[in-house]
């Protein structure tokens, strides 16, 4: 192998690890939102209770903005499933944004039912 073919590929190198650093960058960021738009407060405490993952790392995650572990986004996606999926991905297929719209509707369905019990009397 020639020196610049070495050179060319410890360069081109550098290029994909940059990119997966931005990739992993984003992928980090974009999770960490989604863990605080469906948990406003008490991220961590909440995102442990449905995961079993512990709060510390929770926090790590959003305080420090490290990114999860593939054993912890596995976690995470079976928890929140193909809303978290698409939240991450910058252009998801369209079978899970389909998937992700259904979940939606299931999960504000429910939540209209319990306000339409409680307008009617029932729970406080």
């Amino acid at each position: 192998m020639s020196r610049t073919s070495g050179k060319a590929m410890g360069k081109s190198h550098r290029i994909v690890a940059q990119q997966g650093d931005a990739e992993r960058t984003v992928v980090q960021e974009r999770t960490n939102a989604f863990l605080r738009r469906v948990y406003p407060t008490k991220t961590a405490e909440n995102v442990a209770a449905d995961t079993g993952i512990s709060p510390n790392t929770i926090a790590k995650w959003l305080d420090r903005g490290s990114a999860p572990t593939s054993w912890a986004f596995l976690r995470l996606l079976s928890a929140y499933g193909p809303e978290l999926a698409c939240a991450v991905m910058t252009d998801p297929p369209a079978w899970l944004d389909r998937a992700a719209r259904e979940e939606e509707r299931r999960r504000l369905e429910a939540q209209i039912a319990a306000l339409q019990a409680r307008l009617d009397g029932g729970e406080r």
